[in-house]
């Protein structure tokens, strides 16, 4: 009776360059996703904070029709604003105009992750800039 040598059996698994393969595609679309990632988080708090400014503008029309200018508002920024004054984001401040009947809202980036984006600015004559 003659014998047949056989190969050994292939244990059921994964080779090493079948998971470092899989490994590099997974490090490829971590590096593409994780930056636009990034940049809608940035976008959500921008949006945020604009939001917030535009509440903060119409609590101020508010605070005129009461007391007749904006005299003191950059002052009640925490009561008038909570959320914005409270940002971890943006540091906001109110600048009102030379005879108290206007003023500019503005707020600034003021986290790591939130550097490199734009002051944003709101004028009581509605101008803009975001």
């Amino acid at each position: 009776m003659k014998r047949v040598l056989s190969l050994p059996r292939r244990g059921a698994g994964f080779t090493l360059i079948e998971v470092m393969i899989v490994v590099v595609i997974v490090g490829i679309l971590a590096a593409i996703a994780y930056p636009s990632y990034q940049r809608y988080v940035q976008n959500t708090r921008e949006a945020e904070a604009q939001g917030q400014i535009m509440e903060l503008a119409s609590t101020l029309e508010a605070y005129r029709a009461k007391h007749f200018s904006y005299k003191d508002a950059d002052t009640k920024l925490s009561t008038l604003a909570p959320e914005l004054s409270g940002s971890k984001y943006y540091e906001a401040k109110i600048t009102p105009g030379a005879s108290n009947q206007s003023y500019t809202i503005e707020a600034n980036p003021k986290t790591g992750l939130m550097s490199g984006k734009p002051k944003l600015t709101y004028g009581s004559d509605g101008t803009k800039s975001w």
